[in-house]
């Protein structure tokens, strides 16, 4: 008997296996460890998902619509639907999608029941509401891909389980996931698997990346100059096409007709038209992609080295990065995560003192500056991570085990 553990993120899914036997194995996708959480659609209705997505999006030029970060949408309820192509897609449809792509790409069945990782706040949820309706669109979406029977775990859960598993004695811990959209935490007493305080917020790896894509890329797009208009005045760029460029899933969403029209009058009129044109060009070739891709890679340099580029070939450019800088910029976010830690570790009844050991997941965790904090925070000895980005569906598969297993 196999035993399923997914692990659908922000920016990248994973499956795992548990068997009877004990053994647990990641699932390997198309021979990746791992696949980005993304879906490529074609104008002649060709559907990928994943690493073939990128694939195709690289050799196709662009050619379709890709559409990233799809589990950010979850909790809102203003995004219900979206056209593409002509064909009226619901998210969990979309999600559907993906998720019958990753089984149809798994080498061995995957059945239909799994645990599945949830985050412990749904990014933009603020209410019960919108958890519960994250929650109802996450089983819709699994029950279209065969999965109709699903029993949801937090996502720091399923690492507290991972961890677990190198364990030789008992130990009091926090699991730290830092991962794409969210940031958990959860105080676990391992290998028991009891949880005493979990916790998040809507705030990591893509939100450090905003930060980047504000203060170094947006500038050199055109935020901050100005366009003559028709009358003849002067007017600033508008300030909200540039937050558009801040997320995945709200950079396709420039190229609606309005909003173009909006731009060919700006790129007209513009007063820095080299800067706006390359805005332009983002929006008119689907450039989200490499865009996010040249932010992420300069962010993940930044973790190894004191300077780095954010490299865009297609516009061409290539923007100076300095950890320092960076640090900076992210300061307000690891200040409200910090914030989540402390209630954390105050709902759990726990100090930091008494905590033996975190554990940090998620690729958001190997940035040195949250690394240094948690290192002043709980102690530099304690800190230890692994697998940041396939930890959570292991340990998902030793609990898909333990639920689904056969009693002892």
């Amino acid at each position: 008997m196999a035993y399923v553990g997914i692990d659908f993120g922000t920016t990248n899914s994973a499956v795992a296996i548990a068997s009877d036997d004990g053994d647990i194995a990641l699932v390997p996708l198309a021979g990746a460890s791992h696949w980005r959480s993304v879906l490529f659609f074609e104008p002649g209705g060709a559907l990928t998902a994943g690493a073939p997505a990128i694939a195709r999006y690289t050799e196709t030029g662009g050619d379709g619509r890709l559409v990233q970060s799809i589990k950010s949408h979850l909790a809102s309820a203003s995004f219900a639907r979206t056209a593409i192509f002509g064909r009226r897609w619901q998210l969990d449809d979309m999600i559907a999608a993906y998720l019958r792509q990753v089984r149809a790409a798994a080498p061995v069945p995957l059945g239909n029941r799994a645990v599945v990782g949830r985050p412990v706040r749904y990014w933009g949820a603020e209410t019960a509401e919108d958890d519960a309706r994250a929650l109802g669109r996450m089983e819709a979406a699994l029950a279209k891909a065969g999965f109709d029977e699903v029993v949801f775990e937090h996502e720091p859960v399923g690492a507290a389980a991972r961890y677990a598993a190198t364990l030789r004695r008992d130990e009091l811990i926090v699991v730290a996931d830092f991962g794409g959209g969210t940031t958990d935490f959860s105080v676990v007493r391992v290998p028991a698997g009891e949880v005493l305080a979990t916790g998040g917020l809507g705030v990591s790896g893509d939100a450090f990346d905003a930060r980047i894509i504000d203060a170094v890329v947006a500038p050199a797009l055109g935020r901050g100059s100005r366009y003559r208009d028709e009358m003849g005045g002067e007017a600033p760029v508008p300030a909200w096409l540039y937050g558009h460029l801040r997320r995945w899933h709200y950079l396709s969403f420039l190229k609606d007709e309005a909003t173009q029209r909006l731009l060919a009058r700006v790129a007209r009129g513009a007063l820095a038209p080299e800067r706006v044109g390359r805005l332009v060009q983002v929006v008119e070739e689907d450039l989200g992609l490499p865009l996010h891709r040249a932010v992420e890679g300069g962010k993940v340099r930044l973790s190894a080295e004191a300077r780095a580029e954010v490299a865009i070939a297609a516009l061409p450019l290539a923007l100076p990065l300095a950890r320092d800088d960076f640090e900076g910029w992210i300061a307000e976010d690891l200040a409200a995560i910090a914030a989540v830690l402390d209630g954390v570790l105050a709902d759990a009844g726990v100090a930091a003192a008494d905590i033996d050991r975190v554990f940090a997941t998620g690729g958001t965790s190997l940035v040195p500056a949250v690394r240094g904090w948690l290192g002043a925070r709980f102690g530099a000895d304690k800190v230890v991570g692994g697998e940041e980005l396939t930890s959570v569906a292991w340990g998902l598969a030793a609990r898909a085990r333990a639920r689904f297993g056969p009693r002892p």
